[in-house]
């Protein structure tokens, strides 16, 4: 306990021995010249991947909040920009540096996955929507690849579909509709999982569907027989999921998952079908 007390004492006495402490978000800080930033990154692009040394160029002390929205260019323009997310907050002394790890994202799918060693500079703030979605990511901690597919959905005009996590339905459901609500795009029909690629000194996306995730539901006013299945274009069954199968008469809720990672791109059709009768369709695309 006692070694606690002390350790908490030695971070705060030097701040104490100051008159004022000046409270900036890091952008601010950037633009009025308070503050000197040099980034680096550590070697990835979701998470707490990126490291700053903040520089106090001033007389005071500093506290500096590493506010949303925050984008860093590449000193190569091959790599991606990064998006800064965490809102940490770091003190820094009078004349003194000061570093801290933070929460970014990638800001340009086509761009490469940064090396461990790259180092970024200030570019500017991201635009009022991309900021909308970044708080609601920060609030419920989305630091991962669910967060990542919302960024791009915002920065790359990605499909919505790829901003979900099924063991996260409800969340993703909300995330979706958030970004739909403001850009104003339509919900999607269906969810699709893809490929990510971490690998440094590559593109951050490869468009490789590897999973689609489409849901059914069906009132049944008497028993039916049903057959319900992922179709090609020429018709033909790919993928079953229940076939020839007696439903009761009552609602029914139907989950599939189109396992697509070795199919060819295309268009498929998952059908609901009552004999040869198509009851219900959804038109997915595999990339």
């Amino acid at each position: 306990m006692n070694k606690l007390i002390f350790c908490i004492a030695i971070l705060i006495f030097p701040v104490l021995g100051y008159s004022s402490i000046i409270k900036k978000d890091l952008s601010d800080a950037i633009k009025d010249n308070s503050i000197k930033l040099d980034a680096e990154n550590m070697g990835s692009y979701t998470g707490k991947t990126t490291q700053l040394k903040l520089t106090n160029l001033t007389k005071t002390v500093l506290q500096v909040k590493v506010n949303i929205g925050v984008i860093l260019k590449p000193e190569e323009a091959e790599y991606q920009p990064m998006v800064l997310a965490g809102e940490e907050i770091i003190v820094v002394m009078p004349s003194s540096t000061a570093s801290i790890e933070v929460m970014t994202f990638c800001g340009n799918s086509p761009k490469w996955g940064p090396s461990k060693g790259l180092h970024y500079s200030f570019s500017h703030l991201a635009s009022d929507t991309l900021m909308k979605i970044l708080r609601f990511i920060k609030t419920n901690s989305l630091f991962d690849d669910l967060g990542q597919h919302a960024v791009w959905a915002i920065t790359n005009k990605h499909d919505l579909s790829q901003i979900y996590d099924p063991g996260r339905d409800v969340l993703s459901k909300k995330l979706i509709e958030l970004v739909s609500q403001n850009t104003g795009r339509p919900l999607p029909s269906y969810y699709t999982m893809v490929a990510d690629n971490q690998v440094a000194g590559q593109p951050a996306y490869v468009p490789k569907t590897l999973k689609i995730i489409a849901e059914f539901e069906v009132l049944l006013e008497v028993p039916k027989v049903l057959t319900l299945g992922i179709y090609n274009e020429e018709g033909k069954m790919i993928q079953k999921v229940f076939e020839q199968q007696e439903f009761s008469a009552m609602g029914h809720r139907f989950s599939v998952e189109f396992e697509a990672e070795n199919v060819p791109a295309g268009m498929y059709y998952i059908r609901l079908k009552e004999g040869d009768k198509i009851t219900q369709e959804k038109m997915v695309k595999a990339e």
